[in-house]
C-alpha cells in the first residue's frame, strides 16, 4: 500500500538530566559566538562607517539579540534533544523537519572556514607553519577532543574561553588609555564617514558575528537543568559580548589614525597597543583561541541534530553509533571529513558556503514559523517558562526577529548570482524529494525530542 507523509510518532519520556552545568554552557556559548568576526571585521567596518564602528557594533548586537530571542524564550519552556531539528519536528511536522535534516548535512563546511581562518592567524605568528597545515591540525585536534565525549570537550572549551575573555579584556583595557581620536564625537565628519548607508553596511557586516550563541539550545540533552541554565547562558553571553565587542571597537577606532585601521585586521593594531610579550600572548589567547573555541563548539554542536535525525529514520540509525565515551563517532568522523576535504583540495569554501545562502535563509524562516506556534502547540511549557511573557508581547518579539531576518535576507540578496540561485533551488528540490522518497522507502518515525517544562518557576523554587 502506498504510504503518505502521515508519519508515525512515538512519545518518549524525558531523559534524565545531563552533566553540563551553567558555566559549561556559558563557555560553549561564548566560545562559539566569539570567532573570526571580532578580529577580522573591525577593520572593514571602520572603512565602512568611520569612528561610529562601536555604535555599529551595538546596533548589530541588538539585531543579534532579536535573532536569538525566540530561541532564548523557547529554551526556557522546552528541553530540546535535537537542536533546530527538534523545534521543526515538534512544532511544525515531519516533512519540513526532513527538509531541514537534509539541509543541515553540510554544516561541516562552516568548519572549513573556521579552520582556514585559524591557519591564517597561526601563520601570521609562526610564518614557518603553512595555513593549510595549521587548519588541518586544528580541525584534527578538536575532532579528537570531541571523540572523548562531552565532558572532556566542555572542560577544554571552558579553559580556552576564559583565556579568550582575559585576552580581549587585556587588549581593551590597555588600549583605552591610548585613545587619541574622537570616537565619541558624533559631530565629527569621520564619525559617520559614509553616511547612513555606510553605517548600515557596517551593521550588517558585523551582525552575523553577534548571533552564534543561539546554538547553545542544542545542549538540552546533556544539560543539568536545560530550561533554566541554557537561557541563562545565552543571556549572560549577550552581556559578555556586548561589553567585549564594544570595548574592542572603541579601541580599534580611537588609537591610530583611521587610514591605518580601516580595512586592517585587529592584529596590526594590537602590535601597536601591546608590548611584545603581551602582543604574543594576545595573538595566542585572542584571535587564535577565538577561532579554536568556534571550531570546538561547532564540532560539538553538529551531532545533536544529526543523531536525532538518524533516530527518526531520515538517515540510517547505525550512523548515530556511540563510542565508549558516549560520542557519536561516525557523525563526528563524517563532519571531520566534510571540513577537512575542502582545505586539503584547496577548494574555495567561501564560494561553497555562499551557494548554500538562499537555502539556509529559507530554513531560518521555517524556524520563525515554528516559533510562532509555541504558545498554542505547547501551552503548558510556555506557561511554566521562567521567561514567560504575555502572548501579545511574545508575538511582537517573534515579529521583531522576523524583521531582522528579512533585513539580513534582502541585504544578502544583493550578492546573489544566477549560480547561487540555481544551486540553492537545486538543493531545495533535492531536500524535498529525498524527504518524500525516504519516507516511502524507510520506516520514518518521529521520536519525541522536545519536552515542555511542566513545573512552574514558583514550584521549582520550593523544591
Amino acid at each position: 500500500m502506498k504510504r503518505n507523509l502521515n508519519v508515525k510518532t512515538i512519545n518518549l519520556p524525558e531523559p534524565p538530566p545531563g552533566k553540563l552545568g551553567k558555566w559549561d554552557l556559558y563557555a560553549l556559548a561564548v566560545g562559539t559566538v566569539i570567532g573570526a568576526g571580532i578580529v577580522t571585521l573591525v577593520g572593514p567596518a571602520i572603512a565602512a562607517t568611520g569612528y561610529s564602528v562601536w555604535l555599529a557594533y551595538i546596533v548589530a548586537l541588538v539585531f543579534g539579540l532579536f535573532y536569538a530571542a525566540p530561541v532564548i524564550l523557547l529554551s526556557s519552556a522546552m528541553r530540546l534533544s535535537g537542536s533546530e531539528y527538534s523545534i521543526v519536528a515538534g512544532l511544525i511536522g515531519p516533512l519540513p523537519a526532513g527538509v531541514l535534516a537534509v539541509g543541515r548535512l553540510t554544516s561541516g563546511l562552516l568548519l572549513a572556514l573556521f579552520g582556514t581562518s585559524f591557519g591564517v592567524y597561526v601563520n601570521s605568528v609562526f610564518p614557518f607553519i603553512s595555513i593549510r597545515t595549521a587548519a588541518i591540525a586544528a580541525l584534527t585536534f578538536f575532532y579528537i577532543v570531541n571523540l572523548f565525549g562531552i565532558n572532556i570537550m566542555a572542560k577544554v572549551q571552558k579553559a580556552m574561553t576564559w583565556l579568550l575573555i582575559v585576552a580581549l579584556l587585556m587588549f581593551s583595557i590597555v588600549g583605552l588609555f591610548k585613545i587619541e581620536y574622537p570616537v565619541f564625537d558624533f559631530s565629527a565628519p569621520t564619525f559617520f564617514a559614509n553616511g547612513f548607508s555606510g553605517f548600515f553596511t557596517a551593521v550588517m557586516l558585523l551582525y552575523f558575528s553577534c548571533t552564534g550563541y543561539y546554538t547553545t539550545m542544542a545542549y538540552g540533552r546533556d544539560a543539568k537543568n536545560a530550561t533554566k541554565d541554557i537561557p541563562w547562558a545565552m543571556l549572560l553571553t549577550f552581556g559578555t559580548i556586548f561589553v567585549l565587542y564594544t570595548l574592542v571597537a572603541i579601541v580599534s577606532a580611537g588609537v591610530l589614525p583611521m587610514d591605518q585601521t580601516a580595512g586592517q585586521p585587529l592584529t596590526a593594531l594590537a602590535k601597536h597597543v601591546l608590548p611584545a610579550p603581551l602582543f604574543f600572548a594576545f595573538m595566542i589567547c585572542g584571535p587564535v583561541l577565538a577561532l579554536a573555541t568556534s571550531i570546538n563548539g561547532a564540532i560539538a554542536n553538529i551531532p545533536y541534530g544529526l543523531s536525532q535525525q538518524c533516530f527518526d529514520g531520515w538517515f540510517p540509525q547505525s550512523f548515530a553509533t556511540k563510542n565508549r565515551y558516549g560520542a557519536y563517532w561516525k557523525i563526528l568522523t563524517f563532519t571531520y571529513i566534510i571540513s577537512v576535504l575542502p582545505v586539503l583540495l584547496g577548494f574555495s569554501v567561501t564560494i561553497i558556503t555562499n551557494n548554500m545562502m538562499l537555502f539556509n535563509s529559507c530554513l531560518s524562516f521555517l524556524l520563525i514559523y515554528a516559533y510562532y506556534r509555541l504558545p498554542t502547540k505547547f501551552p503548558t511549557g510556555w506557561k511554566n517558562s521562567s521567561l514567560h511573557v504575555p502572548n501579545a508581547l511574545y508575538y511582537v518579539i517573534i515579529t521583531g526577529s522576523l524583521a531582522v531576518n528579512l533585513i539580513a535576507f534582502f541585504q544578502s540578496m544583493a550578492s546573489l548570482t544566477t549560480t547561487i540561485i540555481t544551486v540553492s533551488l537545486a538543493i531545495m528540490v533535492f531536500a524535498l524529494v529525498y524527504t518524500i522518497v525516504r519516507n516511502h522507502k524507510a520506516e520514518v518515525v518521529i521520536n519525541t525530542s522536545i519536552w515542555e517544562k511542566t513545573v512552574s518557576p514558583v514550584e521549582q523554587s520550593k523544591n
